[in-house]
């Protein structure tokens, strides 16, 4: 297994900062924010020579070789930066800087008169700057402020886009030097000319596949691979089918034909490739994704050897290529060819058997990587705690809540242990302590005060830990009231029709003989709860309550016998069997889903599943077909940049529409009344799924004109519907949102549009108010602290102390309010280590020490508890030290 401990970083820039850089002078800053994760990616970009340089701490990686490009802002004309710069002058105080930017404020006024200076202050708008920079590449020129002297100038082409972030439209460059050759081995060799017709967005997608972040690396050696044609299950059924009508999609129900792919994205993967306490691998190569179940494939195949006379030696099994055999003994690894992505360019290749030269091609480019596979990630249990007879708990989303058909006590009965658990939090000092325990990281001050109770409980009465306390519970309540209830249960990896996979790969399964079948309609097997009892399963997207499942686990000893599954597997039947479509579209390449082990929500799904047809996608594919260029690369790519925004309208709208219709029907509706509103959520299921796959298809809509469409219809619905909240105060006139959406709106003003709905989301909202906690006499935080002269201490090291701490508080505000979570995190983390490698070169005696905890209490310091948990992080013993200790 090859060393996977390293990411190397490299610098994250916005696409309009490099145009202002190459067209206008400006200096691009240099902030290592953006990460290539270790990735079979990496591992030949070092092969191929990239250049490191060393950052602020010697153990991170950087590099200049590849830039990730942000397409977020347009390049601001001279009269728009004028205007930007001129509000931020206003607010100066007189000086250096306020003179300087005046200045450049004239400058610019003069360039924008001048010939040259109109076109290089020009507004350009972003996907304008994409195909420019896209078609183009750009310069990135270090100089020396002092000299002027170049220091460095690198070249950068358009390379592909970044595994981790394609929806949001952002993509890598890379070093011109190096693009010829990580090209070439991203597209394995294969003869992709210029300009020719191509599935270009898959292609995008596929190559970006050796770039996923990687757990550790399996060898997997292709000739032991057996690969096998995909099947499928085709029936008829009662279905939502959403199609264009008109000018925009409706919703249609009427028997239609189901279509589902029963191995997609899933392979079986002999045990012993497998660490002890796992059994799903998702595994990477060259245009190659699958995930692979531990399966005991040679046991299997030696006892169908054993009971039907053959010689297990020689006998040789058929691949999906005619003609084409492998030795039983040899098969280690089954997929189909919905794993190996590879096979839908093998147009690529003339002459007959395209799909078979392929492979071998695909074979060969393994071999010559040595047969590494990538593991993405593999199955996982919960980490959101136990329940009283210790069993695992898992929570559900504000989508799944508001799905279901519930009555409002019903919220209550499914929050009972939340509602208990807050009630602990408040009055129970050990319960809030195990809490602070299991929701601790490095970025919180959990375990700082862990340490300080077990130090001295006395600290749970001071005003700085009951305002954290007090802080702490409304966070969680906050959490809980965007739908985030605890249940029995957890999330399971997803195994389509295991036994019949096996038979299908020695040519034993009739998909129509459904007699046959090892599991049956909505039977599961799963080990996570008893066998012989119903549970309710949910997958994300989720929107509607189509999209509800109850399933029967089910006791099968082959599955026992021939796989080593854990709790977080469970094996799923979609022959004859409308579950792809019941879970929003659901593949088995990793795909999860939720199952719960709770009686009264199982009676709640029950008033759901079955009684609302499921949704099926019949909006035509894009015809357009792609060339392979720069040009069309940037038109797919800002097509895609789009989806992030588009994912999230859709997800709202569907559930405002939930909302409404559960309103109308807990005050009388017949369901045949609200007909309308149930239509807009089965586009909207469909809508998500759409815009969840623009990374790889198109499809003929307009999907901005379609979501435009159906909030209108939403708007004028939600001001018909006559009532007022007495909380609230808002008359349903105005369009008001439910209650909840204060806690999913990224809107800074929602909290004045919101009003009460009887839907089971607002339901959660006014279940959890509860009272206050129980009155604590006050214990003043200095009489806990043993005391020291503050004569002694450092004044000069405090302030040093104090700055640093502000600094980093700066910087974490900043990023909150402007950076995307993802590259937040990062950011956050990076400056707490920096920081916090900072004060822990300074050595702080214990006079020092009591003097800042001192002052901090006098002062009413803001930063108190972030001055708290870094003086924790670096001067841990000194810091513990100046606690008296009372158990």
């Amino acid at each position: 297994m090859l060393n996977l401990s390293k990411q190397v970083y490299i610098q994250s820039i916005e696409a309009a900062d490099i145009y202002s850089h190459m067209v206008r002078g400006s200096k691009v800053k240099s902030e290592y924010d953006g990460m290539i994760p270790m990735s079979l990616e990496l591992i030949k970009l070092k092969k191929q020579g990239l250049i490191f340089k060393s950052g602020k701490k010697e153990e991170k990686q950087l590099t200049d070789d590849l830039i990730n490009v942000k397409f977020k802002q347009k390049v601001l004309s001279g009269k728009q930066f004028i205007k930007k710069l001129s509000n931020k002058v206003a607010e100066l105080e007189d000086g250096d800087y306020k003179d300087k930017l005046s200045s450049f404020i004239q400058t610019i006024k003069s360039e924008c008169q001048s010939e040259n200076g109109k076109c290089k202050w020009q507004e350009v708008k972003s996907d304008a700057l994409r195909l420019e920079l896209y078609t183009k590449g750009f310069t990135i020129t270090k100089v020396d402020e002092e000299t002027g002297e170049i220091l460095s100038q690198i070249d950068y082409v358009v390379y592909k886009r970044s595994s981790s972030k394609s929806r949001k439209g952002e993509c890598l460059f890379i070093r011109k030097g190096l693009y010829d050759g990580m090209i070439n081995w991203s597209r394995m060799g294969l003869d992709f000319k210029a300009n020719m017709e191509i599935d270009f967005a898959s292609l995008l997608a596929y190559e970006s596949l050796v770039g996923s972040s990687l757990e550790k690396t399996v060898k997997i050696n292709p000739k032991n691979i057996l690969i096998v044609k995909d099947v499928e299950s085709v029936f008829y059924r009662l279905a939502n089918v959403v199609e264009t009508k008109g000018k925009f999609l409706d919703s249609v129900t009427k028997q239609t034909k189901i279509v589902n792919s029963l191995f997609d994205g899933e392979s079986l993967l002999q045990a012993d490739y497998f660490d002890e306490g796992q059994s799903m691998m998702l595994l990477r190569n060259h245009m190659f994704k699958s995930a692979a179940f531990s399966c005991d494939i040679q046991k299997y195949l030696q006892d169908y050897a054993e009971n039907n006379n053959i010689n297990f030696n020689t006998w040789r099994i058929d691949s999906m290529f005619e003609g084409e055999k492998i030795l039983a003994k040899n098969v280690h690894l089954i997929c189909t060819p919905s794993s190996l992505k590879a096979l839908k360019f093998s147009h690529v290749f003339e002459g007959d058997h395209k799909e078979r030269q392929m492979f071998n091609h695909w074979k060969n480019a393994v071999k010559a990587d040595n047969c590494v596979f990538g593991v993405c990630k593999h199955e996982k249990k919960s980490k959101r705690g136990l329940d009283e007879e210790g069993k695992v708990l898992q929570q559900t989303s504000y989508q799944m809540i508001n799905s279901l058909k519930m009555y409002k006590s019903n919220i209550f009965e499914l929050a009972k242990f939340e509602l208990d658990y807050i009630e602990k939090l408040k009055n129970n000092d050990e319960a809030f302590i195990n809490h602070l325990i299991a929701e601790a990281n490095d970025m919180n001050s959990n375990m700082m005060f862990v340490d300080l109770y077990k130090q001295n409980k006395l600290i749970v009465n001071t005003k700085i830990f009951r305002d954290f306390r007090t802080k702490e519970i409304n966070n969680h309540l906050t959490h809980i009231k965007k739908g985030k209830l605890r249940l029995r249960g957890d999330y399971c990896v997803m195994l389509g029709n295991p036994l019949e996979f096996l038979k299908h790969s020695i040519g034993q399964f009739d998909e129509t003989d459904l007699k046959s079948l090892s599991l049956k309609g909505n039977e599961i097997y799963t080990s996570l709860f008893e066998f012989d009892k119903e549970v309710v399963g949910f997958r994300n997207p989720h929107t509607s309550p189509s999209n509800v499942l109850v399933a029967k686990n089910t006791y099968l000893k082959d599955i026992e016998t021939y796989f080593n599954l854990t709790d977080n597997i469970v094996c799923v039947n979609a022959v004859e069997f409308e579950l792809q479509d019941i879970l929003s579209g659901c593949d088995y390449d990793s795909d999860t889903l939720v199952l719960f082990d709770n009686e009264k929500l199982l009676e709640v799904a029950k008033r759901c599943f079955g009684k609302y047809p499921v949704c099926i996608n019949n909006v035509k594919g894009k015809k357009k077909e792609y060339k392979l260029n720069k040009e069309h690369m940037s038109e797919i790519d800002s097509a895609l940049s789009l989806s992030t925004k588009y994912i999230g309208r859709v997800v709202n709208l569907g559930q405002e529409s939930m909302s409404y219709y559960w309103d109308q029907w807990s005050n009388g509706k017949k369901e045949h009344e609200l007909k309308g509103l149930m239509k807009k959520v089965s586009v909207m299921t469909i809508l998500s799924g759409i815009a969840i796959d623009m990374s790889k298809k198109f499809f003929d809509i307009n999907i901005d004109e379609e979501i435009r469409n159906v909030e209108k219809y939403i708007k004028q619905y939600s001001k018909m519907i006559d009532k007022t909240d007495e909380e609230t105060a808002i008359s349903k006139n105005v369009a008001a949102k439910p209650l909840f959406w204060k806690y999913i709106s990224q809107s800074e003003n929602i909290k004045d549009k919101v009003t009460f709905y009887n839907t089971p989301m607002d339901y959660l909202y006014k279940a959890m108010k509860t009272d206050y906690a129980n009155h604590r006499e006050n214990v003043e935080f200095v009489s806990l602290l043993n005391k020291k002269d503050i004569s002694n201490g450092n004044r000069s090291q405090e302030g040093k102390i104090l700055t640093y701490v502000k600094e980093m508080s700066t910087k974490i505000k900043k990023a909150f309010a402007e950076q995307p979570k993802e590259e937040r995190i990062t950011y956050i983390d990076n400056q707490i280590k920096y920081y916090n490698y900072k004060v822990q070169k300074l050595t702080v005696k214990e006079d020092t020490m009591y003097a800042m905890l001192v002052h901090m209490i006098k002062n009413k310091d803001k930063q108190a508890i972030k001055l708290m948990n870094i003086l924790y992080a670096t001067q841990r013993e000194t810091f513990l030290k100046s606690f008296k200790k009372v158990q």
